[in-house]
């Protein structure tokens, strides 16, 4: 069987086991999905680009979740959910604002779990790892929309120019120099894979607030349903390993999230057999993030940070540390309108001693009753310490709206 077909078959057996949940007792089966649209402006010296994208801080979707009850503790249950991307924010630029390779249909999750209270929850397929998310935990109620610890999301693909000259396909990409480590299973910055991988993983039951994580899977995956992209033949296998720990808890006023994960991978196939196996080495990254918010007030921060050991032995470490702060507000019956700042800085992303800095502003108007949102953001990007070359700084602002929906079957 065709992989493309393989992956469509996979969807479809998945969703029919989950519609039979449908028709049994002490089951559950929900269909949801979002989409999330919006206009970006970029200004970037003599190459401004204006384009209608998908928001990659929470891309468009459909899915299909089912549970039943296997005896009173035990709960068995499925998903299948698509990623519908249009112009992924990650994705388009100022050469490739509208093509074939931005217009894809991936399978996002395809997993099955069970759960034993107590016992945690196992799961098996293609899912989240354990540590995907760990450096976004926030109350700002922006990082869906406009405004969040994955900086590269606004803009990812876009290239910085040299001063003063249009840029070209050998410029680095905001995707390359922003990279927030938020866990396994986070847009790989130099290839845009996307998301979730194929991987088995056990969660403990929470205990005082405290949750330990842990998967086992492949990486380097792409799970491409319908697309006019030829794959990349260079894609190639390896296996990861993840830990993460996290903590929620509401403490008088004060609600308090924290989370801290480590990932360790093996070399990729392609470099360890190549002339290259000598400077190649496992990579291996940590990451964590911590947030607060006073309710009675709305006031609200976060601080990420992480390191990543690079695969060429000739460079140095990968680090990034990134602020947020926030205030909610209550100026309308349609929800809280929430603001948020940000500033995030990465070295040594592409060369040795290079740093990218960006500075942001967002904010996100709730509309409760139909679980969706209006949003605005503004951004600047700078990538700069690069011997002998100066590149342009990048102003990105955008406008759009979050549609959700679901209903219970």
């Amino acid at each position: 069987m065709e992989r493309l077909n393989l992956e469509k078959f996979k969807i479809m057996a998945a969703a029919a086991t989950l519609a039979m949940f449908a028709g049994t007792a002490c089951a559950h089966v929900e269909v949801y999905g979002e989409v999330n649209k919006a206009f970006e402006q970029v200004w970037a010296d003599k190459q401004d680009t204006g384009v209608i994208v998908d928001n990659n801080y929470s891309p468009s979707k459909f899915g299909i979740t089912g549970t039943g009850n296997l005896s009173k503790c035990t709960v068995v249950g499925g998903v299948a959910e698509l990623q519908l991307m249009p112009n992924n924010t990650r994705l388009v630029n100022q050469l490739q604002t509208d093509s074939s390779s931005t217009r894809l249909v991936l399978a996002r999750q395809v997993d099955s779990w069970v759960s034993g209270g107590m016992w945690g929850k196992l799961s098996l397929g293609l899912g989240y790892a354990a540590s995907y998310g760990i450096t976004d935990i926030s109350y700002a109620g922006t990082n869906q929309t406009s405004l969040g610890s994955s900086v590269a999301n606004n803009a990812g693909g876009m290239f910085f120019g040299r001063k003063n000259l249009n840029a070209t396909i050998d410029d680095p990409t905001v995707n390359e120099v922003f990279n927030a480590l938020n866990g396994v299973g986070d847009i790989d910055s130099l290839n845009a894979v996307f998301s979730t991988k194929e991987r088995v993983r056990y969660d403990t039951a929470s205990w005082m607030g405290f949750k330990l994580s842990a998967s086992y899977g492949n990486t380097a995956n792409k799970y491409v349903l319908w697309s006019t992209q030829v794959t990349n033949p260079n894609y190639s296998r390896r296996t990861y390993t993840d830990v993460a720990l996290r903590y929620d808890a509401c403490w008088d006023d004060f609600h308090l999230g924290a989370g801290v994960a480590g990932a360790w991978f093996t070399r990729d196939h392609t470099a360890a057999t190549t002339t290259l196996a000598a400077a190649t080495r496992n990579e291996r990254a940590w990451s964590a993030s911590i947030a607060v918010e006073h309710k009675p007030t709305g006031f609200n921060a976060a601080v990420a940070g992480g390191q990543k050991r690079q695969g060429l032995a000739t460079h140095d470490d990968y680090e990034f540390w990134y602020i947020q702060l926030g205030k909610k507000f209550c100026f309308t019956s349609y929800g809280k309108t929430n603001f948020a700042i940000d500033y995030f800085q990465s070295k040594n992303a592409i060369v040795n001693d290079s740093k990218g800095k960006t500075f942001g502003f967002g904010v996100t108007q709730e509309l409760q009753k139909i679980n969706s949102a209006l949003y605005a953001s503004l951004r600047n990007y700078k990538y700069d310490n690069v011997p002998n070359v100066n590149y342009q700084d990048l102003f990105v602002g955008s406008i759009g709206i979050q549609f959700k929906f679901g209903a219970m079957l």
